[in-house]
């Protein structure tokens, strides 16, 4: 897995049982395996924005996506696409005046895919970077980063990183998250490390645990009597969706339906649905590319 790409095992079973054992409950999600069929999810609007024409399906925006990270991108029982992702490809391609389809395409071969004219564009919680921006055009519409998860009511008073010094917490293996407990007890919690519990599903009494910031929120989302978030989240980075660099039109579509659905409010509609608001990225970051050759 690259850098580009989120960690996409989720931690429910895991904080089930080291969070006091409150059970989560089931998402409705089923893990989806890649897949060449699509998913026909949005009714167009009439088009304020100049749609493309060179699209592999006409009519519709083909979103690639990785479908197995709720609350960004998932299946629900009824084999559709749903998720905080979906709903902005939903919104981007109604301002075209198109239909937006998701279809399922999985992280390792996602770049390969849209650069091989399989989909239009990417969206699947993809982490803006030098070498991805190397790679392909984008167009920033989220924030992501790493959240600090506690039980409800936050009796050991944690709101910052320090305060996980001497505290035991629960992180993925080789994930960011245990990156930054290795970080914090080689520094500030070099006298008083944190006790990292690492995928031990049978550990209870874990003080904390942290994982990605909008996994998080969706775990607070599902049991807002049982966990909270404590304190904001860290190490944001920009998410970005994926457009081919020679494809100059639907990249100039993509950034002006960005920003429409930015300024008439229905991003900020989408982000409280999902309980993503921590992810907000300011209009001024939105266009995090130049506009590449149409050649």
């Amino acid at each position: 897995m690259t850098a580009a790409f989120k960690g996409r095992i989720a931690l429910s079973a895991f904080l089930a049982l080291t969070l006091g054992g409150c059970a989560l409950p089931g998402p409705g999600v089923v893990k989806a395996s890649p897949s060449a069929s699509a998913l026909a999810i949005a009714s167009p609007t009439p088009p304020p924005i100049t749609p493309p024409t060179n699209l592999v399906r006409p009519g519709t925006v083909t979103f690639l996506s990785d479908t197995t990270y709720p609350p960004q991108e998932s299946m629900d029982t009824n084999n559709q696409a749903v998720g905080f992702d979906i709903d902005i490809a939903q919104a981007l391609a109604a301002k075209m005046g198109l239909t937006a389809t998701i279809q399922k395409t999985d992280s390792p071969q996602i770049v390969g895919a849209l650069l091989a004219k399989k989909g239009d564009a990417i969206i699947s919680a993809l982490q803006v970077t030098p070498d991805l921006q190397r790679q392909v055009a984008l167009v920033a519409y989220f924030r992501a980063g790493q959240a600090i998860l506690v039980r409800k009511g936050n009796s050991a008073g944690i709101t910052t990183l320090s305060d996980l010094c001497g505290k035991k917490v629960s992180v993925q293996v080789q994930s960011p998250e245990e990156n930054s407990i290795d970080e914090l007890n080689g520094a500030a919690c070099k006298d008083s490390k944190i006790n990292k519990q690492v995928l031990i599903l049978k550990q209870r009494g874990v003080d904390a645990a942290l994982d990605d910031s909008p996994v998080a929120a969706y775990f607070v989302k599902q049991t807002p009597d049982q966990l909270e978030q404590a304190g904001s989240p860290f190490k944001m980075n920009a998410e970005g969706i994926g457009i081919d660099p020679k494809n100059g039109e639907l990249l100039k579509a993509m950034q002006q339906a960005m920003m429409a659905i930015y300024q008439d409010g229905t991003y900020r509609q989408i982000l409280t649905k999902w309980n993503l608001l921590d992810g907000e990225i300011p209009a001024s970051q939105i266009v995090v590319t130049p506009s590449p050759s149409t050649s």
